[in-house]
């Protein structure tokens, strides 16, 4: 067993390309803090304005999200929903969804985020012409139509993809 402390715990602000096109955020990296390979497990924090990552959904990963303080946006393909301090929410593997929480108030807001790690997985973005395609543990990022990204339009996004 392995107790964490929260000074402890792996931080991750991300890229100031990641800054600049999602906003300010920070990530505290329990899973991997702890030594956990299976799922990934971390709370972010979204200042105001910011946003946790392009609209995506996985074919391969379940997503659950807990939201612990402040007020977040949801974003779906059904629409926005208000998050509060005790909402949750799951994506299931495979279900063509794409999310993103942004934050439109005027104070941080933090929640856990835990995601299955599979070696093999593909993630739609939705709103861009991007697809991440991640085969034993190489990522590489191609548009719709299998044409390859590379260049700064090939940077992650930050936060859910566990």
């Amino acid at each position: 067993m392995v107790v964490i402390r929260h000074a402890e715990a792996r931080r991750d602000s991300g890229t100031p390309e990641q800054a600049a096109h999602l906003g300010p955020f920070e990530a505290l990296l329990y899973s991997d803090t702890g030594g956990l390979g299976q799922f990934g497990a971390f709370v972010e924090t979204l200042q105001p304005g910011s946003k946790s990552s392009d609209r995506h959904w996985h074919e391969q990963e379940d997503e659950f999200l807990y939201m612990l303080s402040g007020e977040a946006t949801l974003v779906e393909d059904d629409g926005t929903h208000l998050l509060q301090p005790g909402d949750a929410c799951c994506w299931p593997a495979g279900v063509a969804n794409g999310h993103h929480v942004v934050n439109r108030s005027g104070a941080p807001c933090s929640y856990l985020i835990v995601g299955s790690r599979k070696a093999d997985d593909v993630v739609h973005y939705s709103e861009i012409d991007k697809i991440l395609i991640r085969e034993n543990g190489a990522r590489r990022l191609i548009r719709r139509d299998g044409t390859r990204i590379d260049g700064p339009q090939a940077g992650s996004s930050q936060g859910s993809e566990t």
